[in-house]
């Protein structure tokens, strides 16, 4: 049994054989983001699949998701269940600028949820070669804007604004 800290390999198979990983998109802190497909719908779909990345190691042959010690572990189960708490909070909220959450599970020691798959770029994506022109920075603020007061007339926060976030098309 070996341990890595690299993200899933295209082809694992999740949640019952139902989704299919294509592609690793990007980690950060708390997590891993992948392309995949929903199996039986030949559907795209993004898993977002939480992975502290300085606290968790991932079997390289299972794919099982281990902590180093128990107060580490006490610390990242409630990470995690903040994580699915995330999960079922995106659920509930239906709004365009507002990437939609399908399916949340527990698996390989840790927990996914299922996502619209957006494609395209972000707005990071947009300004690599220079800032926007005023009217097109004003229609994106306005849109983030929107979808925040959406967010926050159903009583959440959104922690984690920037540039690198998409939206739903």
């Amino acid at each position: 049994m070996t341990d890595t800290p690299d993200h899933l390999p295209a082809g694992t198979l999740l949640h019952a054989r139902m989704y299919r990983i294509v592609r690793f998109i990007a980690a950060g802190g708390f997590g891993c983001t992948y392309e995949a497909e929903h199996v039986l719908l030949e559907k795209r779909v993004a898993i977002k699949e939480f992975f502290m990345q300085d606290y968790c190691n991932r079997d390289a042959d299972t794919h099982r998701v281990t902590v180093g010690t128990k107060s580490m572990l006490e610390m990242v189960d409630k990470y995690k269940r903040k994580f699915i708490g995330e999960a079922q909070a995106l659920s509930g909220l239906d709004h365009e600028g507002i990437v939609g959450v399908s399916d949340v599970f527990e698996e390989n020691g840790t927990a996914y949820f299922v996502m619209d798959y957006v494609d395209g770029q972000s707005l990071a994506g947009y300004c690599k070669n220079g800032p926007l022109l005023e009217k097109h920075a004003l229609y994106y603020i306005r849109q983030v804007c929107e979808a925040l007061a959406y967010v926050h007339d159903h009583n959440r926060l959104h922690l984690d604004i920037k540039p690198g976030n998409k939206r739903r098309q």
